[in-house]
């Protein structure tokens, strides 16, 4: 679990996460406009313990309350997602019940390829995350 002042930077590698409801290798699922998500590279979910739901209850927390320095993002995000079936380890941050609660924020900035997020930890469940383009 992370703790106050951990951090995480993420960097857009691939349009995926920038389209998951449009952009998708397969057909398991209707297709939805404007779902997005933040990638989490697996080392990164294991130094600092970002567990999915897989973990069981009492074994991690997976919902944290976010919110962007610009003051676009105040919400919570889950750690959710796993590589291979049955991982605890999470693969992604997407909005809690909401697949397109980052979407506002992302499109707000013309989020692309090559740009990157930086999370904070404040406590063990709340977070500061910031935008931060390679394209302006």
């Amino acid at each position: 679990m992370p703790n106050a002042g951990d951090e995480l930077t993420i960097t857009f590698t691939s349009q995926a996460p920038l389209a998951w409801g449009t952009h998708r290798r397969n057909h398991t699922r209707v297709r939805r406009s404007r779902e997005r998500y933040i990638p989490i590279p697996k080392r990164e979910a294991r130094r600092l313990g970002l567990r999915n739901s897989n973990c069981g209850n009492g074994l991690g927390i997976n919902i944290f309350n976010v919110r962007s320095t610009d003051g676009v993002f105040n919400g919570q995000l889950k750690t959710a997602g796993c590589s291979r079936k049955g991982d605890v380890y999470a693969k992604q941050f997407q909005g809690y019940g909401d697949l397109r609660a980052l979407e506002p924020w992302l499109t707000n900035h013309h989020a692309q390829i090559g740009d990157q997020i930086r999370f904070v930890w404040q406590n063990s469940t709340d977070i500061e995350m910031t935008f931060i383009s390679h394209h302006d």
